[in-house]
């Protein structure tokens, strides 16, 4: 699968906004592991009026994942994923020069097994994460130009309902093209350090929105809301175009050196 176009644009904090656009590919080589890569291009404009606003290439980002357990009775999987950013190899004007070593857990379960009484309940998901930001170097620069370099704790969730879910296995509520085809979502995203001078300073994100997936696309919209000062004060905004490119051109994306694996049920 593939993020063709990946938008995003920050909230405001204390050293300015950050806005970037990029993209990601990922292939299953089983039907329990997936490799994936990603990149981004970042514009940075800082706090101060008289700053002046760079651009430049992020990092590309390395991953892994590996799904270990799935129940199709309880609508439930656990996967565990590995996803490295190389530090140095994008502009010096953005990127980050330190390589970042995250090792992550993701859950994700739906709630059709609830009870017949809870029908309308029963379209709902939840998806979580969490994963920690180790940099390879505990500092950077020296003398004076010498920082160190935060391990961050990331961690999120969530809450997801289906509407062709809803009506094709609890109850058609009459919902036409293109409503009949949508996930309203509200995520929520945390960042909490857990060493340096910053340590106690989580800035967390309730991100309302919705994903409306036809059978080859996805595409999905959220606002990005700051919940506490460590945040920012105004408002971003996320942008997803979603690409299933195993359902497109079947016959060269489902192959791998093992077998074939088949397109991705929709």
């Amino acid at each position: 699968e593939m993020d063709l176009l990946r938008f995003q644009r920050g909230s405001k904090n204390k050293e300015g906004r950050e806005t970037s656009v990029g993209f990601e590919f990922s292939k299953r080589l089983t039907p329990d592991f997936a490799l994936g890569v990603g990149w981004e291009y970042l514009f940075v404009e800082p706090r101060e009026a008289d700053a002046r606003r760079t651009s430049g290439a992020a990092n590309p980002e390395l991953s892994a994942k590996y799904s270990f357990l799935r129940s199709v009775e309880h609508e439930g999987i656990f996967s565990v994923g590995l996803n490295v950013e190389a530090g140095g190899v994008g502009s010096k004007r953005v990127a980050e020069r330190v390589t970042t070593i995250s090792p992550a857990f993701f859950f994700g379960k739906g709630w059709g097994d609830l009870p017949d009484s809870l029908n309308f309940l029963k379209p709902f998901s939840v998806t979580g994460s969490f994963a920690l930001n180790n940099p390879a170097n505990r500092f950077t620069g020296s003398g004076d130009d010498k920082e160190r370099n935060t391990t961050i704790l990331s961690y999120g969730a969530a809450l997801i309902y289906s509407i062709p879910y809803l009506q094709s296995a609890v109850k058609d509520v009459g919902l036409s093209a293109p409503f009949d085809r949508m996930f309203p979502v509200v995520e929520f995203n945390f960042e909490s350090p857990v060493s340096g001078p910053e340590k106690r300073h989580t800035t967390a994100f309730a991100n309302p929105g919705v994903i409306w997936a036809g059978k080859y696309v996805e595409l999905g919209l959220e606002a990005q809301v700051p919940i506490n000062n460590f945040s920012g004060k105004n408002f971003g905004i996320t942008g997803l175009i979603h690409v299933f490119i195993d359902d497109i051109w079947p016959n060269i994306f489902t192959w791998t050196p093992w077998g074939v694996i088949g397109p991705t049920s929709k």
